[in-house]
């Protein structure tokens, strides 16, 4: 069932909730961004990070289901594309691929991050991710 937020049209209600999410979170986002091989992302996502390493931001390519367990996800396409995500022609497009669910605990990217880097989610980088969710859901 489409949802609209801000304007725009989305699939579902779950990818404009996310939408309104990324908004308050203050996150820069685009819908529907280019495909990458047989993976076609829902946003393409770029948030501020601190660490000098990292040129001030980070940038996933996102895909939104409406799952509660990741690891029955293992396979999607998004979470292949850790540490990078370049096309056919090697043109880098992001850090990595995520993989986003019904709400800020079923998230997970892998980047590099600093001097180091690892698997994330939305609350290794958004501290009150809980309470942006539930004001996110009622702005629909």
């Amino acid at each position: 069932m489409s949802t609209e937020y801000n304007g725009l049209e989305f699939k579902t209600e779950l990818e404009a909730i996310w939408a309104a999410f990324f908004d308050l979170a203050g996150w820069q986002w685009w819908y529907n961004p280019v495909q990458v091989e047989n993976w076609k992302p829902d946003f393409k996502v770029t948030f501020p990070c601190g660490h000098s390493e990292c040129g001030g931001s980070h940038t996933l390519l996102v895909s939104v289901l409406p799952t509660r367990d990741l690891n029955s996800q293992k396979e999607h396409p998004s979470l292949l594309h850790s540490y990078g995500v370049a096309n056919k022609d090697g043109k880098y497009l992001a850090d990595g691929g995520a993989l986003f669910g019904i709400g800020p605990l079923v998230t997970q990217w892998q980047i590099v991050h600093g001097s180091g880097g690892g698997i994330e989610d939305v609350h290794s980088r958004v501290h009150n991710a809980n309470e942006l969710w539930d004001k996110a859901a009622a702005a629909l």
